[in-house]
């Protein structure tokens, strides 16, 4: 009578290419998302500093307005002198067909992440 200790060379095998058919199969499934899930985070990263440098101009925006001083040109100037992704642009913007107010819109950006944070301040 023959007794079995262990796999057969042939099951060896088999079981082999059948863990590495899997891995492929694993690995093109997920494709590069294990390979650059840090650039997501770093594009969240980038966006937060964005908001956050907006968030402080609102502050200074609100400070100003509550203090009564606030003026467009002035703000415009601040904008510019203290933030270098800042573009500052006095417009005119129309409400309806008989009103029309001086806006300063402000945009935000980061060429290098392709985004943007765009805001409106009126006096």
């Amino acid at each position: 009578m023959k007794s079995s200790h262990g796999f057969t060379l042939i099951e060896v095998i088999i079981t082999v290419t059948l863990i590495a058919i899997a891995a492929a199969m694993f690995v093109a499934y997920m494709g590069t998302s294990l390979t650059q899930s840090p650039v997501s985070s770093g594009l969240v990263a980038k966006q937060y500093a964005l908001i956050q440098e907006m968030e402080l101009i609102t502050s200074q925006y609100r400070q100003e307005i509550n203090d009564g001083a606030f003026d467009l040109d002035s703000f415009k100037k601040y904008i510019e002198e203290n933030y270098d992704t800042a573009n500052a642009v006095k417009t005119t913007l129309a409400s309806d067909t008989y009103t029309t107010r001086e806006v300063l819109l402000v945009t935000l950006s980061d060429a290098e992440a392709n985004q943007t944070v765009v805001s409106i301040f009126t006096p």
